[in-house]
């Protein structure tokens, strides 16, 4: 795995046991920022990122190579922590990265909303709408945070009156739903 665009372009990825977590593709991750850079209510060039249930980076470095400001990668899986590390000082800034090394459900409050958040949970466990209300609650998103949310395409996001979907799209066994919060 690789970094698709921006500045780093071409830079190798560790990538943790697929036994342990389910990567990104490549070709998901170069149609998401595509949308993300066409994104009419989007600016990627010094947003603020959560990347959430963050494995091996993939998501945030990316947001970074193309001008992020700054990523916070949230990961507790022992065995992918070290390799999230590696690939985070091998790529980023110190000042541009920090590495949360716990569950999401131990999240601080932040003192601002963060621009974009990548959510891409285990597949199957019913995390996404219990996570996107506790970054809510933890002041992480807010109704101008976009939402980039990773499911496989058996599973839906339930409807619910505080999120609303823009887009919705399938590459193979992955459905990308970008959305906000609504007041």
């Amino acid at each position: 795995m690789r970094i698709i665009g921006g500045k780093n372009r071409g830079k190798r990825l560790l990538l943790p046991d697929e036994s342990v977590t389910r990567p990104t593709t490549d070709r998901v991750r170069e149609s998401l920022f595509n949308i993300l850079i066409h994104h009419a209510d989007f600016s990627i060039t010094e947003a603020r990122v959560l990347d959430a249930f963050a494995g091996s980076g993939a998501l945030g470095l990316e947001a970074l190579s193309r001008g992020a400001g700054h990523v916070t990668f949230v990961e507790n899986h022992p065995k992918i922590i070290p390799i999230l590390q590696k690939n985070v000082q091998a790529i980023a800034l110190p000042h541009t990265a920090t590495v949360l090394t716990r569950s999401i459900n131990q999240i601080a409050k932040s003192a601002q909303a963060v621009q974009l958040i990548f959510l891409d949970p285990p597949y199957n466990q019913g995390l996404e709408l219990p996570t996107l209300e506790l970054l809510k609650r933890q002041g992480w998103a807010d109704t101008e945070t976009l939402v980039c949310l990773e499911m496989h395409v058996r599973d839906d996001l339930p409807k619910v009156p505080w999120f609303h979907r823009h887009e919705c799209r399938q590459y193979g066994q992955t459905k990308i739903i970008l959305g906000k919060l609504q007041a």
